[in-house]
C-alpha cells in the first residue's frame, strides 16, 4: 500500500473510533474543555477540544483589487477517553465569493467551497500544558473558480502552555500535501508554523497576538512571514463568544490582508 493509501486508511480509522466511542462518552465534558478560560484561548489552542458550533466570515483582500469572502459553518464534538485524552472531529462547510477584480475578464462569482473534515486528540499532561495532534482532509468539492480542485491531507500538532493564569502559549504546525489534483491543478506541498501568545483580561474578554509562516516546498521553499492581532469576547450569560482578527504580511505579496469573525456556540 503506497503512502497516499496510508493516510486515508489512518484517517478512516479515526473516524470510525471516534463515531464508535460517542455513545460510550455520553455526555460528559472533555477534559481539556475544563481548563480556565478554555473558550477564550480556544481560538489559538487546538489542544482545546470543547464542544461547539460557529460561523466565520473570511475576507481577504488582494493588491490587484480582487476580495475573497469565505463563509463557514462549522462544528467540533469531543469527548474524553481517559483522565487525560481528549478525542474530537470536526467538520468544515464553507461557501466562498470572489468579488471586485481590476481585470475586467475576471466576473464576480460565488458558490460552495471546499470541505474539510478532521479527527484529532489532545493529552493533559499535567494542570498548565497539553499537547494534541491529528489529521484533516479537504476534498475538492467547491465550485472550480473557487476550489483547490485537489484532496490535500493536513498533519497538524499543538502545544498548550498556561504560563500564568492569564497568559497562555500555544504554537502549532501543519503539514500539508495534495495526493491527487483534478485536471490541471498545481500540486501544493507547504508548512504553517503558528505561535500565538493569548491575554485573558477581566470580565471575560481577551486578546492575542502571534507571528505565522509558510514554507511552500512547490516554490523554491519560499518562506512567507505574517503578523496577527486578535480580540475575543464571552457572554457571561450565554455560552456564546465573539472572535475578531487580522493578519497582515511582512513581505510585499499579492495578499494585502486578512480579516476573521467567528460567532460560536459551545455546548454545555
Amino acid at each position: 500500500m503506497d503512502e497516499k493509501a496510508n493516510h486515508l486508511l489512518v484517517l478512516a480509522l479515526i473516524a470510525g473510533l471516534a463515531t464508535a466511542d460517542l455513545s460510550v462518552a455520553e455526555q460528559a465534558d472533555s477534559n481539556t474543555d475544563q481548563v480556565p478560560e478554555a473558550d477564550l484561548k480556544e481560538f489559538n489552542d487546538p489542544t482545546i477540544l470543547s464542544r461547539r458550533v460557529w460561523l466565520e466570515t473570511e475576507w481577504n483582500k488582494f493588491t490587484d483589487g480582487t476580495h475573497f469572502v469565505e463563509e463557514t459553518l462549522g462544528t467540533l464534538l469531543a469527548w474524553p477517553v481517559s483522565e487525560n485524552q481528549d478525542f474530537g472531529v470536526r467538520l468544515k462547510l464553507p461557501v466562498k465569493f470572489r468579488v471586485g477584480s481590476d481585470d475586467p475578464n475576471v466576473s464576480d462569482i460565488g458558490g460552495l467551497g471546499d470541505i474539510k473534515v478532521a479527527a484529532g486528540t489532545a493529552f493533559v499532561l499535567c494542570k498548565t500544558v497539553r499537547i494534541g495532534g491529528g489529521l484533516d482532509l479537504e476534498m475538492p468539492t467547491g465550485r472550480h473558480e473557487l476550489s483547490d480542485n485537489a484532496w490535500r491531507i493536513q498533519e497538524f500538532a499543538a502545544l498548550g502552555w498556561d504560563i500564568t493564569p492569564w497568559l497562555t502559549f500555544s504554537p502549532s504546525i501543519e503539514y500539508n500535501q495534495t495526493f491527487s489534483e483534478e485536471g490541471s491543478a498545481p500540486a501544493l506541498h507547504f508548512l504553517e508554523t503558528f505561535i500565538p501568545l493569548t491575554f485573558v483580561l477581566p470580565h471575560k474578554w481577551a486578546v492575542s497576538a502571534g507571528y505565522e509562516n509558510k514554507t511552500d516546498f512547490e516554490n523554491d521553499n519560499y518562506v512567507t512571514n505574517r503578523a496577527k492581532i486578535a480580540i475575543a469576547k464571552e457572554l457571561e450569560s450565554i455560552p456564546l463568544s465573539f472572535y475578531l482578527q487580522a493578519k497582515r504580511d511582512f513581505d510585499s505579496g499579492e495578499e494585502e490582508f486578512q480579516v476573521n469573525f467567528v460567532v460560536t456556540y459551545y455546548f454545555r
